[in-house]
This record gives structure tokens, sequence and C-alpha cells, in this order.
């Protein structure tokens, strides 16, 4: 239950910054409204001021069923004269009972999970070295009806920079009858006067939990993934927004997307679905898949970027993103205009489209990164997207692509092409050089297809270099998946009655139904290069450096 992302600590702020910044003992108001779990069957107050967002993937798999954080960050004083940016927040998680398990392959029944497992869990990559030192604090938590919870406090120190800064956690327990609930809050942890208020805070919240009655729970149709008919998905993703209050589900005309929202512009959220609609036709017209795409694609709109950064777990920078594990593109409404917004969506919508198209598997970035900001550019005029130059405010890639000519700093084509994805990310001089220069090889590329470059700059053979590339990406892909299938059948065959039941039989199910992730590297790797010899291999790669080059510069 690690995290990839950093969490919180801003440290060197500035003057500036401060002013936007609340004392750490605020935010500590009691809340008025309580918050509904409707799939669970309890509710509580959540202290006032506090953002309400819902789970993603990678929180729901480790239990986690509702996150909170205080809407603006605190200064935490620390040694003295220190400051810092925090933001308080709170996780809150349901602990199902182990299953029963009797004959000789019972296993023992594993040792339950202490709150210093909860506080390293669900502190991701910054799990402090203090925590196994902390002491514990336990006491009972009296709430209505005879209910009560166990609550433990203990106090780390985040070591970041060579500061640490000292946090609470305050950890309470509830046992029902079908499950516990864990209240995971955080807050500063330096001044006693405002652990205290904290502390009292905490416990007037905890103090308002009910049972309520359960509604129809989030699984009530068993297991859900984008394979699953629309009707199943449409039933599945409005019980899952209506966990989260201010959320709602739009379904498209299509079909081909279902949009989770807590943004009250229906404007814009009209402006959202006709453009998706445009550019998943657009991609298939452009990159025929060659049978249907049945998967209906999820897509997550944020009202805030604040919601979005909390819903991500993501820092400044991101403007939206796909993530290939939960299947989801997530983005946000910039304050005073949505234009940002519409080209990176159809740049994450094209990765999207991808995923499905290449079966669950990814291509080189030239090619992904590139189309994405090809396309993300391409402006509306009615019901269709239609070429443009670039994209606009700080997304445009000409500029920089010209900028690293002019400086020398270009990674070589035949490099740049073969990257791996990290090797890509991080080629440099800057965190947008190869998205840029990506960009421009596919401008040029797609350009000259559709006879919109000078033939100066053109040869016959460079239309081939996409079309060869995908068909035999996707034949590469398809083929393994099929061979991944065939021996998981081959073996489940060879199974007796009772294995077949057991879980030798559930691996090879499991194999069968997504093989993509039972894919060695070598093989992926093998599928990649014979994609790069069927398409660059056809062309003089020195030569269309040269005239790539002169394009750009001249051209664009």
């Amino acid at each position: 239950m690690q995290s990839k992302h950093h969490r919180k600590l801003l440290l060197a702020l500035t003057f500036l910054g401060l002013l936007f910044i609340g004392d750490s003992a605020s935010a500590q108001k009691p809340g008025r409204t309580y918050r509904n779990f409707p799939a669970y069957g309890f509710k509580f107050k959540p202290l006032r001021d506090w953002s309400d967002v819902p789970v993603n993937d990678r929180l729901k798999s480790r239990s986690v069923i509702g996150q909170f954080e205080a809407e603006k960050p605190l200064m935490v004083k620390y040694d003295g004269n220190n400051r810092a940016s925090y933001k308080p927040a709170l996780k809150v998680v349901r602990i199902m009972p182990e299953a029963a398990s009797t004959g000789s392959g019972a296993k023992k029944k594993k040792k339950e999970w202490s709150v210093k497992d909860f506080v390293d869990d669900l502190s991701g990559s910054l799990v402090p070295d203090s925590l196994e030192d902390a002491e514990v604090e336990t006491s009972i938590i009296k709430m209505g009806k005879g209910l009560q919870g166990t609550r433990e406090v203990l106090t780390v120190k985040l070591d970041t920079r060579g500061d640490e800064v000292p946090i609470v956690w305050d950890v309470t327990t509830i046992v029902l009858s079908d499950f516990k609930v864990v209240f995971a809050w955080d807050y500063p942890g330096a001044e006693k006067k405002v652990v205290k208020a904290w502390s009292s805070a905490v416990k007037k919240a905890m103090g308002t939990f009910r049972i309520v009655e359960i509604e129809e729970r989030i699984d009530a149709d068993g297991p859900v993934t984008s394979d699953s008919s629309y009707e199943v998905l449409l039933a599945h993703h409005k019980r899952d927004v209506a966990q989260t209050p201010g959320w709602d589900l739009i379904e498209t005309p299509s079909k081909q997307y279902l949009i989770k929202t807590n943004s009250e512009d229906r404007k814009d959220l009209k402006a959202v679905v006709a453009r998706l609609e445009a550019s998943r036709r657009l991609f298939e017209e452009d990159f025929p898949p060659p049978s249907p795409i049945l998967q209906i694609s999820i897509v997550r709109i944020c009202a805030t970027q604040e919601d979005f950064n909390t819903y991500g777990q993501t820092g400044g920078g991101v403007a939206g993103y796909f993530n290939p594990r939960s299947e989801e593109l997530v983005l946000y409404f910039p304050q005073g205009s949505a234009k940002m917004t519409m080209s990176v969506m159809t740049h994450e919508c094209f990765h999207q489209y991808c995923h499905f198209l290449f079966e669950r598997s990814a291509a080189h970035r030239w090619f992904d990164e590139g189309h994405g900001d090809y396309y993300g550019a391409w402006k509306m005029r009615g019901r269709k997207l239609v070429p443009n130059d670039d994209m606009d405010l700080g997304l445009a890639r000409t500029p920089e692509i010209k900028k690293m000519f002019r400086e020398g700093t270009v990674k070589p084509l035949s490099e740049h092409i073969r990257f791996n994805h990290p090797e890509w990310q991080g080629q440099g001089p800057s965190n947008v050089s190869c998205y840029a220069q990506s960009f421009s090889i596919i401008y040029f590329l797609r350009e000259g297809t559709r006879g919109r470059v000078k033939r100066s700059y053109w040869k016959k053979e460079y239309s081939k270099i996409i079309p060869n590339y995908i068909k035999t990406l996707n034949d590469g892909f398809r083929g393994a998946y099929a061979d991944i299938r065939e021996d998981a059948q081959n073996d489940l065959d060879d199974l007796d009655a009772d294995e077949a039941e057991g879980k030798e039989g559930d691996r090879l199910r499991e194999r069968l139904e997504n093989p993509w992730t039972y894919l060695g590297l070598r093989d992926k790797l093998d599928i990649w290069e014979a994609a790069m010899e069927a398409s660059w291999g056809l062309v003089d790669e020195d030569e269309f450096e040269q005239l790539w080059k002169e394009f750009v510069m001249k051209e664009m």
C-alpha cells in the first residue's frame, strides 16, 4: 500500500504564498451537515470547510472509501521560527474480516494491523523514520446509541529537505457487524495548544458517527470492468458517484463514454461531450480498429484544480492524465477558461483510445504523445474537429522545438523514436522538450500524408511509416495474446476437476481473461522492434531528419 506521489509539505514558502495560508489552528470548525456513506450504512459530520473528493482506484485498492482535506493549506510552526505549509486530511477505510478457511490448505490467520501499520500504509512516500518509536495513546470515544470507537493517537516527524515537521495521526476504529471502519486523521503536531484544539475537533466529529440503513452496495453486480456491458457499467458508476455528495454521472449520445463530474457548468460540460464524441469519430477514422472497440471509456472532470489534485494525489504542473490501470481519464476545469481542458482532454482521450486499440498495451512515446499533442491542437467546427497548427496558451509546442533546433538540444531522431518511456520522458533539456520533438515529427508525417507538406521536404515512403507501425504493433500484440490464451487454455484442460476449481485453475482463468498482464518484457520489446523495422526501416532516417528539421524551421 505504497503511494507513488508526494502529498502535502511545501517548504520554502514565499511571503506572497503566506497571504493565502491559514493559521494552523484554523479549519477546525465542527461540521453542520452529515456525510452519508449509503453503500456502507453509516454517517458522520466532517469538519467544516473541508473538501470531499471521490476515492481513486489506487486508494480503493487499499480499502479507502472516503477522503477529505482542508480546503486551504495551513501554516505549521516547528523548531522555533520555522514554517511549513500543510493540508490536514482524513481517510476513511473499510476493513473486511478474513474469510474463514478450512482443511489442509488453510492458512494461519494474519496478524491484525496496528495503528502504525495504517500510518505506514497511508503515508505513502512520506513514511517517517520516527514511526517505529512513536508512542501511541489509546482511549475510547463514546458515540450515539451505544456505539463506541477505539482512538489511537501518535505523533511522528516527517523528514523533508532536512527538516523534521511534527504531524499527529489520530485514528479511530469502529467495529460494526460486518466490518471495521477506520477514520485516519492527520494534522499539525508542533504546538500543544494547536494539537489540543485539533484533538477536540476530531473527537467531536467522531462523536457524530451514526448507523443508517444500507442502500444498494457498490459491488451489487459483482466485479465490474470496462469489458462489462453498458447497462452494468452505467448502474455501477451511478452507485459510485452517489457515494460522494455533489458528483453526477453524464451519459453521451454514442454510449462510448461515461462522464463523472462535480462541475455545475452545463455549458462547458456540453462542450466536453461534443468534443469527446468528435475526438472518438476522428480516431476511428484515422486509426480504424481491427474489430469494434466495445469497452466504455470513463472520464472524470473535476470542478477545480484542488479537487483534481486531491483525487489523483498529484502535484502542480499536471493538467490531466489517463491512468491505464484504472482506465480512467481525469481532468479539471481551470478557473476562467475551459480551452486548455479541451486540448488536454483530446490528448488524453487519444491515450485512452490507443489503450483499447492496442489491447491494453503501449506504443512508443513518439507515436503516443506526438499524436496526443497533434490532435489536441485541433479545433471544433460544428460537430467536427478540424486541423490546427498548434495548441493554445502554454501548451504550444512549435516555439519549443524551434528553440531546441536553434540551441542544438534536439535529440538525434534515431534515438528519440526508439526511446523507452523513461528515456523519452527524461530526454530534456526541459520537461516539455520530449513532447515538442514528438509533436513536430507527427505533425510532419500527418500533414505530409494529407498533402499539406511541400514536395521539397516530402518522400512518398514517409506516408507508410504510421500505417505500417500501427498494423505491425497491433498484429504483434494480438498474436502474443492469442498465444498466451492458447497456452492457458491447454494447461487448464490438463487439470483434474479439483485442480481446475482451485488456485491453479483461477490463475489460468486470469491469464485467459487478462493476457496483457502476462506479456514478458522481451516479447514486448520484440513487438516494438518489429513495428519500428516495418515503418522506419523503410526510409533513410538521416535524410528524413534533415528534411524534417528544414520543414520545422521554415514552415511551422
